[in-house]
């Protein structure tokens, strides 16, 4: 390994040299064979030893002139760099020097400041400053050194170019959406606690039991799901407007009335009702009397009357429910009321809290899944990601695999439909509100208002659908 004739990368690199691997393969597969040159010292002696040039030894490059202010031994890939302030020549490794250049360059470096390429090169922010002007760097310079321009084919400097700002764009990517996630999670884990802790002061501490309805009791285990999406709480229409009415009054009416006619339309004791809601439970999310995105809305009460009174109305339903079997609460919040829909789960969750016949799913995640049996049930609002079998498949892939039956529970479009997709069933529910002055003059007033109920067999999956329109009188 201390041989350093003339001849002894040519020798190794004769002995070794593998056409079916890259120049950058055989470089490393030689370093690992020959420490007498870093990695990228070999694969600048293929590339000469293809082109059937000489290769230098230490003592031809010791002895050749020096033109420039700084001299790169290609035997031993090193910059040597003479800087005045520091009196010598530095010897800095090749590997780092591309490092420096490619980190000060805005092309796909992360452009640092001398004082923070002092930091992590470990070198004198003097010497820098130095040093980048014996050797001309810029940020507007391409990344790469002259020796790599001329050892290098002009079209593998752009792929590798190209595959470099790829890995800056993901590795960016990648810090920001970790960002994002760490900076929801503290959000909410703060909102947690702090919101829950002032629920539970502020609930009243009323006896919660409710009394069971005559029912008939048996027949087959199944679950009850009930989806009053798109609820709209504090919407207002006036009917000369808009062709109907609509307010807290008409709403909680439709809510009761209907809940009340797919009870009694059963055909037995449910197992459990699962309850899922959240999905624009509240027509605004904001102070203004907007949706999340800053939407304006016609609304029959001030945001915080619509807030307070939506989660009292959310208890009444619930109560209702648990007349009938222990309820199973999950969220998913829709786009008019992503914050005001985790308010509603904690305050929930707080008047809950040690009820053994209400579970309140506490989750911030606008995807819900819930294992029944046989079955795999999905609820999503619906205005955000469509492939929604994929996600399942994926984000619960044991469960996929477990269960026979998979099924999907959307919102956001207010209208009854029902399809199937690569083995998932997708119900798509309708929506109990009424119209606004928007729906009216887009024309969306062609949907049937109503309730939907879906019967999940604990085993055969979904095998029945109750529906209990808004008949107008």
């Amino acid at each position: 390994m201390g041989r350093c004739s003339a001849n002894v990368g040519y020798e190794l690199i004769n002995e070794h040299y593998d056409d079916t691997m890259s120049v950058l393969a055989n470089a490393r597969n030689l370093h690992g064979i020959s420490d007498i040159r870093s990695v990228k010292g070999w694969e600048m002696a293929i590339y000469r030893w293809r082109r059937g040039e000489k290769i230098k030894t230490p003592t031809e490059t010791i002895s050749a002139p020096v033109e420039k202010s700084y001299y790169y031994d290609e035997t031993n890939d090193t910059y040597a760099t003479f800087l005045a302030i520091a009196g010598k020549m530095i010897i800095v490794d090749g590997e780092k020097h591309r490092e420096m250049k490619t980190a000060y360059s805005n092309m796909i470096g992360e452009q640092l400041s001398i004082s923070e390429m002092a930091r992590k090169f470990d070198m004198p922010k003097a010497w820098l400053e130095e040093y980048k002007r014996r050797h001309g760097w810029s940020h507007d310079m391409n990344p790469y050194t002259d020796e790599q321009i001329q050892q290098n084919d002009v079209d593998d400097l752009i792929t590798d170019l190209m595959t470099q700002k790829r890995n800056e764009l993901h590795i960016k990517f990648e810090k920001q959406k970790w960002k994002t996630i760490q900076k929801d999670a503290e959000k909410y884990q703060k909102f947690e606690y702090e919101v829950l802790n002032e629920f539970r002061e502020l609930i009243p501490q009323a006896d919660l039991e409710v009394t069971k309805l005559e029912m008939v009791d048996g027949g087959h285990d199944y679950s009850l799901v009930v989806s009053p999406t798109d609820f709209h709480w504090g919407k207002y229409g006036w009917v000369d407007e808009v062709g109907e009415k609509y307010d807290f009054e008409e709403a909680k009416k439709r809510l009761m009335e209907k809940t009340s006619e797919l009870i009694t339309r059963l055909p037995s004791r449910p197992e459990q009702i699962i309850l899922s809601t959240g999905s624009d439970w509240f027509h605004v999310d904001t102070d203004t009397g907007t949706t999340t995105r800053g939407t304006p809305q016609d609304m029959c009460g001030s945001p915080a009357e619509i807030l307070m009174t939506g989660c009292q109305m959310a208890r009444e339903h619930i109560d209702l429910l648990r007349q009938v079997a222990p309820v199973k609460v999950v969220f998913m919040p829709g786009n008019h009321d992503r914050m005001s829909a985790i308010a509603l789960m904690m305050y929930l969750s707080a008047v809950y809290e040690n009820v053994e016949d209400c579970e309140v799913v506490v989750s911030p995640s606008t995807r819900q899944y819930v294992e029944y049996g046989n079955n795999l049930l999905g609820f999503i609002h619906g205005d955000g990601a469509k492939n929604l079998v994929e996600l399942m498949s994926c984000e619960k892939r044991e469960l996929w695999g477990k269960c026979e039956h998979h099924i999907w529970f959307h919102g956001h479009l207010h209208h009854r439909k029902l399809t199937e997709n690569k083995g998932a069933m997708i119900i798509q529910l309708p929506s109990l509100a009424g119209h606004d002055r928007y729906h009216a003059r887009q024309g969306y007033t062609t949907s049937k208002a109503g309730l939907a109920a879906h019967i999940i067999d604990k085993e055969k999956g979904l095998i029945g659908s109750l529906f209990a329109p808004v008949v107008e009188h």
